[in-house]
């Protein structure tokens, strides 16, 4: 079985005061809600998917009485603490098989990155979990020296830029690893790092496509205006 856990539990702090109205996924973009959008991107991915949840806690009555039936399809969650990015998958272990493919999604992401190819990856790798990502390109804003060891001038390059993968806040993992969560703070960076220690197999899906944070306040007033 395959399922989608669109997480959404969060405070959207960075986001106040917008966010001390409504929770950060329902904000609204020009052309409907952020929750909408993610939504939609993921039916629109071609994948067959079992069961496709949303956790949340943050403004929890108010979100299930406006949404459930306004968001066809969707099984809310509701989480009674803030437990982190990975904490957050204990509430949905019980929705979960020890086989099953989870797709795990931030519930602030705005991208078109293909989700079928990052799965197919994720199978052809044998992985315990994949990670996501995207080719970030960064330009210096100022000229950059390459220095030797002793101070000596070696080059310069104007204005360079950087490809980074960058974390999109996506990730596929086995069922096992939900189940396996106890109910206790947890963020996904210390998760998957735990993981790791314990010789699992990590794999990154590494692709180029779009990709904003809309946690990010300029990055949210970026695509209103726009």
């Amino acid at each position: 079985m395959l399922s989608v856990v669109i997480l959404t539990a969060g405070l959207g702090e960075r986001l106040r005061p917008l966010t001390y109205l409504v929770p950060k996924p329902y904000l609204p973009l020009r052309n409907g809600l952020i929750i909408e959008h993610v939504l939609n991107w993921v039916r629109e991915q071609g994948l067959n998917y079992d069961r496709l949840i949303v956790v949340t806690a943050y403004m929890a009555d108010k979100v299930t009485s406006f949404f459930r039936d306004a968001l066809p399809g969707v099984e809310f969650v509701v989480a009674d603490q803030l437990l982190g990015t990975a904490g957050q998958l204990w509430y949905v272990r019980d929705l979960v098989n020890d086989d099953d493919n989870v797709v795990v999604i931030n519930g602030d992401v705005l991208t078109d990155l293909p989700l079928v190819k990052a799965l197919d990856f994720h199978k052809s790798n044998d992985a315990d979990v994949t990670i996501v990502s995207t080719r970030y390109r960064l330009t210096a804003r100022y000229g950059v020296l390459d220095v030797g060891p002793s101070g000596e001038f070696r080059g310069w390059l104007e204005k360079p830029v950087m490809t980074l993968p960058i974390v999109t806040g996506i990730y596929i993992m086995q069922g096992s690893l939900i189940k396996k969560l106890s109910k206790e703070r947890l963020d996904m960076n210390k998760y998957i790092e735990n993981l790791q220690a314990l010789g699992l197999r990590i794999m990154v899906f590494l692709t180029d496509g779009n990709y904003v944070d809309l946690g990010v306040p300029q990055d949210y007033a970026m695509v209103m205006m726009t």
